[in-house]
């Protein structure tokens, strides 16, 4: 195989790959806003439709490509609107609840996407929560998971709980850490418990946490944000109903790292 031909086996390797990240992406995005009823959805659905004819059409994977970024351009676009509506339908679902309501199977799914898709979001600016949130996914017999870990020892906090050498219970007010090292390790965190233990010049530290979300807790984002056109909610209590319905795990995870004691 001579370097022009590995050139475009690697184009078309790349393409062929994006084009399933993209349709994963967009198929994904379909079913989440149909079972959160947002009407971006018929806009999506249009934009997939014209994709399907003109690649079977025309044998034309670029322009079916192009309708389908179009579509995620016009989604990104609309967040302002599509955002409004989610709020009130997040709000209207929480509302049921809190009346000992009930939701159907299409809205239990909805709100399992936006897990999903807050734990796909949250892996770059704070893995910790990123990594407890995708354990919910799944049942433990014990309800505790173990994470080995360096990176907690970054947080000031932390670091100032191994410092003591005993015991110690940390709780942030997240919201006055965003332009401090603790933002991350509140986000994931808060609270928690550290331990640490020395063995054969060895301390080891531990940091435990109940991984879960609350009854009827709501945060609000992005408030001030161009005078709140991006303003979402999160109804910590639509995740709680799912784990009373099984469908989310909680667990008490256990964060551990070590540090060799210096000589």
């Amino acid at each position: 195989m001579n370097s022009q031909s590995l050139q475009r086996y690697f184009k078309l390797s790349i393409l062929w790959f994006f084009s399933v990240l993209l349709i994963f992406v967009y198929l994904f995005l379909i079913v989440w806003t149909f079972c959160y009823t947002l009407f971006v959805c018929y806009l999506l659905v249009a934009a997939f439709s014209a994709c399907v004819i003109i690649y079977f059409l025309h044998k034309s994977k670029r322009q079916a490509i192009k309708f389908l970024l179009l579509g995620l351009f016009l989604f990104c676009v609309l967040s302002p609107f599509n955002l409004k509506q989610y709020n009130r339908r997040a709000e209207a679902l929480q509302n049921r609840i809190n009346r000992k309501g009930e939701l159907n199977t299409k809205e239990k799914l909805g709100v399992y996407g936006c897990l999903l898709m807050m734990t796909v979001f949250e892996i770059v600016p704070f893995p910790e929560a990123a990594t407890q949130n995708y354990y919910l996914l799944f049942p433990t017999e014990d309800a505790q998971r173990f994470f080995h870990d360096q990176s907690i020892l970054k947080s000031p906090s932390i670091q100032r709980a191994i410092k003591l050498r005993r015991k110690g219970y940390i709780q942030w007010n997240r919201w006055n850490f965003i332009r401090n090292k603790d933002f991350r390790y509140a986000m994931a965190f808060d609270p928690c418990t550290v331990t640490t233990a020395e063995k054969d010049g060895i301390q080891e530290v531990l940091l435990t946490t109940d991984v879960g979300y609350r009854e009827n807790y709501v945060t609000t984002h992005a408030s001030n944000f161009l005078r709140g056109f991006f303003t979402f909610r999160v109804d910590e209590g639509l995740f709680f109903y799912l784990q009373q319905k099984g469908w989310l795990h909680p667990y008490k995870a256990i964060w551990v790292a070590k540090i060799r004691s210096s000589s």
